[in-house]
Formats: structure tokens, sequence, C-alpha cells
């Protein structure tokens, strides 16, 4: 009589009722329900927070609670987008920079009715930027320039690099940074390569900072050039920070080997006492590589635009070596300037090895590296004429290195030393003080003398014995010593 009843989809429904009484009479009623189209509900799943290269897919699982949820219509909304996305159940999406982004759903059912919205929010985070650097030095002429040039007309751009990839140069040699190909590693920046903020190539770097590890101060700039001093290994970081919101930073290090100068091991450059005039003379020489010792290998790429070596990268050919071979030269006089530039130890071009004017010659011999760093070291070359080779040498002629024993006169003075040490020992006789020292030694029974000035002290010597008491028997024995007291009678 009371009955429930419910309508899966909207709009308006009519209700008969029809009654009967007990004599078969009958009565029809008409009722009108309005039924109301519920709101379909807008579901996708919540997104995490990512970078900028995560791809995100947002799938629809939205429902119509009254109607076909087949036919509902989407609407997608992301903040980073103009446009709306519709009727497509799923989207993929990238976010190409750091930020806060909004993603929306609104769903639409087949009688119009809208759904509430829903949004989730999504933290997309900054990649750190990338730093990158080069290095290389200027040359001219083949040869490394000891100056910053002022322009880059006729220069050669050389890399002197080790098996590692670390520079390698000498002191004072000017090295040019460059860092900028540094990046912002926004999909945005990719491939850009201008360094001005407001050129459309801008690679989203606003700041690079140069810190060369040996206190100097640090330097700023896309490209900077700094010069070592001292000998060693110093670390070059490059921070380079980006443009999002306060900017993000990262760094990227460069490790450089100032050369150290060669070690010469030669004391003597012609292993003998002197030299004839007018012979050729056959120089020794001897050193090692400090910076091969310390188990460095380096090259010379002669120019970082020429990819001698084919493998693609133009700042590691091995066109020339730097570590290893040495070069050797000789001054043979260094009081003569025989290239009359005022400086008489660096006349480096000499001939036969050979002195024409007798006397004593001071040498210089120079060890140089690859690049160019050097040892100098001077020996003093004693010229005999042709007339003195077998005369005995007076003793103004005489050098300190002929007063040096060598190896020939090691026997003869070891007999002279025997000889005086033998004739020491027979002549040396005792004086009369040492003899009588040596009989108070024997009466007194000393076991201890303390010496001063070769002679005992009267006080050095322990006292006698306390004589004994004497029997009668002992007394009248005459090898006793014994002697008898003399009595005086009193008066």
């Amino acid at each position: 009589q009371n009955p429930s009843a419910g309508w899966l989809e909207p709009g308006m429904k009519n209700v008969t009722i029809e009654v009967t009484d007990d004599d078969g009479n009958t009565s029809v009623a008409w009722l009108q329900v309005q039924v109301l189209n519920q709101r379909p509900v807008a579901v996708f799943a919540r997104p995490l927070d990512g970078t900028v290269d995560t791809v995100y897919t947002f799938v629809s699982e939205s429902f119509d609670p009254d109607g076909d949820t087949a036919l509902l219509q989407t609407m997608w909304e992301i903040s980073d987008l103009d446009d709306s996305i519709y009727n497509v159940s799923s989207v993929s999406h990238t976010f190409l920079e750091p930020g806060l982004y909004v993603v929306s759903l609104t769903v639409i059912d087949e009688k119009g009715l809208s759904s509430a919205t829903k949004s989730y929010s999504l933290r997309i985070a900054n990649p750190l930027p990338i730093p990158e650097f080069e290095f290389s030095c200027p040359s001219m002429n083949g040869t490394v320039m000891s100056e910053i040039p002022q322009t880059e007309d006729g220069i050669v751009w050389q890399v002197p690099h080790t098996t590692e990839g670390d520079a390698f140069v000498a002191p004072g040699d000017p090295i040019r940074f460059d860092g900028s190909g540094s990046y912002d590693a926004d999909p945005l920046f990719v491939g850009r390569t201008s360094t001005d903020s407001e050129s459309s190539e801008w690679n989203g770097i606003v700041s690079w900072i140069w810190d060369f590890g040996d206190a100097s101060t640090p330097l700023s700039g896309p490209v900077v050039w700094h010069a070592y001093e001292i000998p060693g290994t110093y670390v070059v970081t490059l921070t380079v920070v980006d443009g999002f919101e306060g900017g993000e930073t990262n760094t990227t290090t460069l490790t450089v080997h100032v050369s150290r100068a060669p070690v010469i091991l030669t004391d003597d450059p012609i292993s003998a006492d002197y030299v004839s005039m007018g012979d050729i003379v056959l120089l020794n020489s001897s050193a090692v590589d400090a910076d091969l010792e310390d188990g460095i290998e380096a090259w010379m790429d002669l120019d970082r635009s020429d990819d001698s070596d084919g493998d693609g990268n133009s700042f590691n050919d091995r066109d020339r070596p730097l570590t290893g071979s040495l070069i050797v030269r000789w001054d043979l006089n260094a009081l003569h300037d025989t290239d009359l530039d005022g400086d008489t130890r660096n006349d480096w071009l000499w001939g036969n090895q050979t002195w024409n004017q007798p006397g004593e010659i001071r040498i210089l011999m120079q060890v140089c590296d690859g690049v160019g760093v050097c040892s100098t070291e001077e020996y003093l070359i004693t010229v005999l004429s042709v007339q003195e080779d077998d005369k005995p040498k007076s003793l103004s002629d005489l050098t300190w290195s002929d007063l040096v024993p060598n190896k020939e006169s090691g026997g003869l003075l070891a007999l002279i030393a025997a000889v005086l040490l033998l004739g020491w020992m027979i002549m040396r006789e005792k004086d009369e003080d040492e003899l009588d020292a040596e009989e108070m030694l024997e009466i007194y029974d000393v076991t201890e003398v303390e010496v001063e000035g070769g002679l005992p002290g009267m006080d050095q010597h322990k006292p006698p014995p306390q004589p004994k008491y004497l029997t009668i028997q002992e007394r009248r024995n005459k090898e006793s010593g014994y002697v008898r007291p003399i009595r005086t009678r009193r008066r």
C-alpha cells in the first residue's frame, strides 16, 4: 500500500494510483514527480612533484552517478598552457620550466551539467646549471706567448694537456679559461650559447665565479685569464649561477700542473782534472725530468681548431711531447759574450767543444723541458797548453782540485800517515815529572787518579793503611821494620 520507488535517470516521471473498493468501484489518480539530474564527479590521481625531465600522464576516472559515464565530456586545464584540452580521457605533458603548476579537470554529462572542478598543484624542481669550460694558451709562430695578447689576430690557440685531461704549463704562462659553454639545464636553454641575457639565444647563466686555487683574488665573467708563478699542482674551480628565482649554483674543477725545473745530476762534465788546449772534448750531461718523476705525462695540441688525430675531439691531440724529452745546451765560456747581447751567460751558439786559450774556463750547462722550464749549472774547467801537459806544476799553477786527494794518491797518503805514527811512537820519551808520578803511584798504591795537566795531584790518592800492633817477637824481628822509639828521662 505504501510502495517505495526510485529512478535511475533524471526527468519528469508520472505516477499513477488506482484504487478499488469492496463493491468493485475503481478510481484512478495521476501524480508527476520531477527527478533531478545529479552532477557528475571529476576524478583523477594526485600527481607527484617532479623535474623538467618528468613525463606526466593525467588519466580521468570521473563518473556520472545517474547517467552514462561514457558520455561524459572532459575539460583539462594546465597552468602552463594557454588553451584547455577537451574530450580526452588522458593527457601527457612535460613541464619545460621549474616552478609551481596547477592541473584541473571538469566533466560534463549528457544533460549539460558540469561537475565541480578537481585541481591539484605540483612543483617542478629547478635543475642545477651545467658548468663547462675550456682552457688554452696563445701562441705566435709556434711559441707560447708570455703575455696576454691585445688582439686575436694571428693567434693560434694551443692546448698543453696531460693524459688525464689536466692542464700543464710553465710558470708565468698566461692561460685563457672560457666558461661560456655553461648553460641552464632547463630544456628551454639547452643548445643556446649566448652569455647575453637580452639575447634570444641566452644560455640562462647569470654569473661565472673563478677560483684558481693559489690564494689569488677570484675573478668573474665567462672568459678570464690567469698565470701561475710558482711550480706545483693547483685546482681551478668554476661556479655558475642560473637565473631561476634566487639562483641555483653548480661547480666544476680542472687540475693545473705548473712545471718544475729539471734536476741536473752531472757533477763533472769532463770526468778529468783538466783538458788540453785545442782538443775536442766530449761533455757529459745527466738530468731527469722532475715532472715525469712525479708521474705526469703531457703533450701539446698545437692547434685546438684542428683535430689532427681524428677522434672527434680537437682539444686532445698529442702533437708534441712536453715531458720526458729534455734539451741540453752549453755555454763554453760564461765570461765571454759571444752573441753580443749584453749577457755572457746565454751564449748557446757554439760549434766544436774545444778551447784555444789556456787557463780556468767557466762553462754553463742548461737543461730545459718541453714547456721551456730550465735549470742551469756552472762548472770550472782547467785548460792546459800543449807544453804544460807533461810538466810538473809549480806551486803557483796549483788549483784547489790539485790539492784534493783522489783515488791515485790514496795509497801514498796512507803510507805517509803510517810512517809518521811509527816515528812518533819511537821518539816519544817520558820526562822527569812523568817518571816521578809513576813512582808515587806505586808507593802509595793509588787505584784511581784524576790527572790535571798530565800529572797526578797530591790530594788525589788514598792515605796508606794504619800500622797494626806488633807483638814482642815482631818488634824484636829485624825484618819487621820496627823502629824502637827513643825514650828520654824526665828531669
